[in-house]
């Protein structure tokens, strides 16, 4: 046995090397006894062939990062209690230990390894509970228990250090939604310290959009006993928008009724943005920003369906630029690009905000105009659209001009049906396109 293997078994937590390819290079005493297998046995195989099929993902996830990026990663007990098959000694392969897994990119001989040290917390997990029991007992009596408040101090100083290192912001609230504890991470995510929001129930923080409705569901909660879990937004003191989820269980006192509840709160604003953006291209036109051909038709078939309830006009128009395949080949198609957008601008001022416009294809476009009118007020509409983009367009080294072709279609006068609507439209636009009358 060499002096780093005599060092590694030395030492009272778990050591386990992983090599540049995966593989485990060292495998310590302490992880021998509690894996229940031999460093012989593990030596050359992957985390996932010494581990088996038990074990967490994640754990292969992180580091899969370290020796890719060199990131460091703590799967914390508060969050990954059991990433690895780990057991007691002697207790023959029943409940897995609890563990905190630091995970650590660490250059040998020039190649990048990753040293993953874990640690038994059972015990101090239990031990917490016992003094958070122990701290609400305390918190009453504390008047006539010296004590007990010293012991009341010692323990909170120890959870609030165990809550500081937490990744997620912890918070503890009684059952009027009113915050008791709220950790490092917590108070950063609210832009509020704990003693600024003493006292008061945390959705009075929220939005008015947004207060009676978590307001509700906290109640609910503590009504039913059952776990809370909400997003919501929620506007940063410094003026930045936020979604936030909250996910909090409940806490009980001695006689089982709810005391109140201990939860996450994470910030997942990006996680909705993201969201938003792939709703955003999945309807609307990547170069304009207009409404998709898709999406059009179904603005066209709902608004039909309305209409019909209501015996409302609407109107269709279909507009196809003319002269706008010389402006491609003369000046290349960032030059066309450009006409489409800002063509696409112009169509969009001239109607009203509630007015769906659409990119329908190449160089056409498509209006749905609700409360269509008469056919004067229509033929204004379609006056204002066809001089708006007759106007001089900017190409930064010369202007260029484009015409426009428009195709009108009525529900009901024309068809009844979206695709009655579309062929009319579709017709006259061409038939205008090539002088003729309807």
């Amino acid at each position: 046995m060499n002096c780093d293997s005599l060092i590694a078994d030395s030492v009272s937590i778990g050591l386990v090397l992983v090599d540049g390819t995966g593989r485990v290079c060292l495998w310590n005493g302490w992880i021998e006894l509690r894996a229940a297998r031999p460093s012989a046995q593990v030596l050359g195989l992957t985390l996932g062939e010494a581990f088996g099929a038990r074990i967490d993902p994640r754990i292969v996830l992180v580091v899969r990062e370290a020796l890719d990026f060199g990131w460091s990663s703590r799967l914390s007990h508060a969050l990954h209690p059991m990433p690895l098959p780990l057991f007691q000694p002697g207790s023959e392969h029943g409940e897995r230990m609890l563990q905190a897994v630091d995970v650590t990119p660490v250059d040998i001989d020039g190649e990048r390894c990753c040293l993953l040290q874990v640690r038994d917390v059972t015990e101090t997990v239990r031990r917490e509970a016992l003094l958070r029991q122990q701290a609400r007992q305390l918190r009453e009596d504390i008047q006539r228990l010296s004590r007990a408040q010293a012991e009341l101090q010692r323990s909170e100083m120890r959870f609030r250090e165990l809550a500081r290192q937490a990744p997620a912001g912890l918070f503890e609230a009684d059952s009027d939604a009113c915050c008791v504890f709220l950790n490092e991470r917590c108070e950063q995510l609210l832009g509020h310290r704990l003693a600024q929001v003493a006292g008061t129930p945390w959705p009075e923080l929220l939005p008015a959009v947004e207060e009676a409705r978590i307001r509700e569901r906290w109640l609910l909660a503590v009504e039913s006993a059952t776990r809370f879990a909400e997003e919501f937004r929620y506007s940063h003191p410094d003026g930045s928008p936020l979604w936030m989820r909250a996910e909090a269980g409940p806490l009980r006192d001695p006689q089982g009724h709810i005391s109140g509840f201990i939860g996450t709160i994470q910030d997942v604003t990006e996680f909705h943005e993201r969201a938003s953006r792939n709703e955003f291209r999945a309807n609307h036109d990547g170069l304009t920003s207009l409404l998709n051909r898709d999406r059009f038709e179904r603005h066209l078939r709902a608004a039909i369906s309305g209409a019909r309830e209501v015996t409302d006009r609407l109107a269709l128009l279909f507009i196809d630029l003319d002269g706008f395949k010389s402006i491609n080949d003369t000046h290349g198609h960032l030059a066309g690009d450009t006409v489409l957008k800002v063509v696409a601008s112009r169509v969009r001022r001239v109607v009203r905000s509630e007015d769906r416009v659409a990119r329908y294809g190449g160089d056409e476009f498509a209006v749905l105009l609700y409360e269509a009118g008469d056919e004067k007020t229509l033929s204004a509409i379609v006056a204002k659209i066809t001089h708006a983009v007759a106007l001089p367009i900017n190409l930064g080294h010369c202007h260029v001009r484009v015409g426009c072709s428009i195709g009108s279609a009525v529900y009901p006068d024309d068809s009844q049906d979206p695709l009655g609507l579309l062929t009319s439209a579709d017709r006259r636009m061409y038939a205008a396109k090539r002088g003729q009358p309807f």
